[in-house]
């Protein structure tokens, strides 16, 4: 053994887990909840970098284009090239090299990751002309994050006062503060674009709904004076914050509801139109549905933009209900109905072989046989490697489709029905062949003009039917601490809410069921939650799952009328 005086020196650098990982996020000073995954020894720079999709769209920025490609300061990739893992309730994907190609500066300090970029300069800020009005550009000497925090947009860099008062001239109310400027009211109405050479930020989408972000924005923290909600708590509406304590476990939650027929309010799926993929801000789905209160609704595929679950609207199948789960069912002047709901397809031949049909107008891909109608849209895309497809009219089989054909889409005419066979399976049918279309519901759920679904339920009749293995629910999502959205009904009439933990950590699954049940309901249904869990008020973002706004689906609304 050498004497102590002439051990060598430790090394400078210290050496860390090849893996780290954490649910805290410090992004230009802003302190954010999201899962985040570091591999690498380095301290200062990843070999990978594993991010929510939601986060990199609400928090740095990035755009998804309708090529299907993802965008940030002038690269674009394919959304599905880009490398996938789920993380926690969300899906990430691996952004190192494109963080560290912009400049961004990424450590972690215990649970918590560091994004950072030096704050720019802001150069120059000009107003678009002719077609191009409703758009600002903001020229800067380098990249800057773009945050929805809330319902305000958040631009991480100084402005002056003249550049502040041309913003207001546009309908926007700036304020400037130590973590940037920040637009009120404008998380979910303009749209924004990054630019690199020379360095820009784009915003568009300028008019005179900025306006009445802004008179929102400047209401109470609840709004329960704003016209559109101050005739209703005349009435009866609840709308409240409260505290309620699982165990040990202080939650805050949100609420918004009572007895609707004397309100004068009336549930209403809320859907995008003409077509079921794409992903929508919620107060994009409000306002065209005239609701005055709007949750987010069922599950979807994030990277494909589809849903994942039942969506009846009208009588119509937007999307047929998956795996058994947790639905509400309703009519025009019918209760709330709350179970698990199962469809069942079937096609036969020539009035011969009967075969399965697993599911209807849905981006939830399975070996097998599907259908799609025209209320999926205008067009079928393939959702899988290798499909093929016969198209029905009037019961007869007039078209197949080869897999080449898919790919490039294929149209979707009122009256028809395309049968898409996935995972090798064959076609059912030949040109020419009369077949015989059928559809039944294991529950008068199915029945009901409007459905909605989510899962896992949680109460039925006041009693706990928390199943989320017979749901189809993964053990590691029902282990899950999360943001949550519910709708119930029970001691005062039918109930939006959205919780999340007041101090610290969210709710469980079974801790959400035991708060619904302090809350006095007897039927509650267990919605998308995570980053999607979100409550608009009167145009107004009340609550967000984990701080930003989120693009959803779908969702839930109170509509008058």
């Amino acid at each position: 053994m050498l004497p102590l005086a002439q051990l060598p020196e430790p090394p400078p650098e210290v050496r860390f887990a090849a893996s780290r990982s954490g649910n805290r996020i410090l992004i230009a000073g802003q302190r954010l909840s999201g899962g985040w995954q570091w591999q690498g020894q380095r301290d200062d720079q990843p070999d990978e970098l594993w991010l929510p999709l939601d986060l990199l769209e609400g928090q740095l920025g990035f755009s998804r284009l309708e090529n299907g490609n993802l965008e940030w300061y002038g690269e674009q990739r394919p959304l599905e090239s880009i490398p996938q893992r789920p993380l926690g309730d969300e899906v990430a994907l691996e952004v190192a090299d494109w963080l560290g190609a912009v400049g961004v500066r990424s450590s972690t300090r215990g649970r918590q990751l560091l994004l950072e970029l030096p704050a720019p300069l802001l150069q120059r800020l000009r107003r678009g002309k002719g077609s191009n009005a409703g758009r600002v550009v903001f020229d800067l000497d380098g990249p800057v994050f773009v945050q929805r925090l809330g319902s305000d947009l958040l631009l991480d860099f100084r402005s002056n006062p003249g550049q502040q008062r041309l913003l207001r001239t546009l309908g926007l109310q700036p304020r400037q503060t130590e973590n940037g400027l920040r637009l009120q009211g404008q998380a979910t109405r303009l749209s924004t674009l990054t630019l690199a050479d020379p360095w820009r930020v784009v915003l568009d989408g300028l008019g005179e709904p900025a306006a009445e972000a802004v008179r929102a924005q400047q209401q109470t923290p609840l709004p329960l004076s704003h016209p559109a909600v101050a005739g209703l708590v005349r009435r009866g509406l609840v709308l409240e914050r409260r505290q309620v304590t699982v165990g040990v476990k202080p939650l805050e939650v949100l609420r918004a509801g009572g007895d609707l027929p004397n309100l004068g309010l009336k549930l209403k799926p809320l859907t995008m139109v003409g077509s079921q993929q794409g992903l929508r801000f919620l107060p994009q789905l409000t306002r065209p549905a005239g609701a005055v209160i709007g949750v987010n609704g069922g599950y979807f595929n994030r990277i494909r933009q589809l849903p994942l679950g039942a969506l009846r609207r009208n009588g119509v199948w937007l999307s047929g209900p998956i795996l058994n789960r947790g639905v509400i069912a309703w009519n025009q002047n019918s209760a709330l109905q709350f179970g698990r709901l199962r469809l069942d397809q079937d096609l036969v031949v020539n009035g011969g072989r009967r075969w399965g049909l697993g599911y209807l107008n849905s981006g939830y891909v399975q070996k097998g046989l599907s259908r799609y109608t025209r209320a999926w849209g205008p067009v079928y895309r393939a959702l899988s490697g290798e499909e093929q497809a016969l198209l029905v009219r009037d019961g007869i089989v007039e078209t197949l489709y080869a897999s080449a054909a898919l790919r490039r889409g294929v149209p979707l005419a009122a009256q028809t029905d395309l049968v898409v066979a996935r995972g090798g399976a064959r076609l059912p049918a030949q040109p020419g062949d009369r077949v015989t279309l059928r559809l039944r519901a294991n529950s008068m759920l199915g029945e009901s003009s409007n459905v909605l679904g989510g899962g896992p339920l949680l109460l039925q009749e006041g009693r706990v039917v928390l199943n989320g293995r017979g749901e189809g629910f993964s053990p590691g999502f029902l282990s899950l601490s999360a943001p949550r959205t519910v709708v119930g009904s029970g001691e005062g009439g039918t109930w939006l809410l959205t919780l999340r933990g007041s101090t610290g950590s969210d709710p469980t699954l079974l801790e959400t069921t035991l708060a619904m049940q302090q809350l006095g309901l007897r039927d509650a249904l267990n919605l998308d939650g995570g980053s999607s869990t979100t409550m608009d008020v009167a145009g107004r973002s009340l609550m967000n799952g984990r701080g930003s706004s989120p693009r959803i689906h779908n969702g839930l609304g109170l509509v008058p009328g």
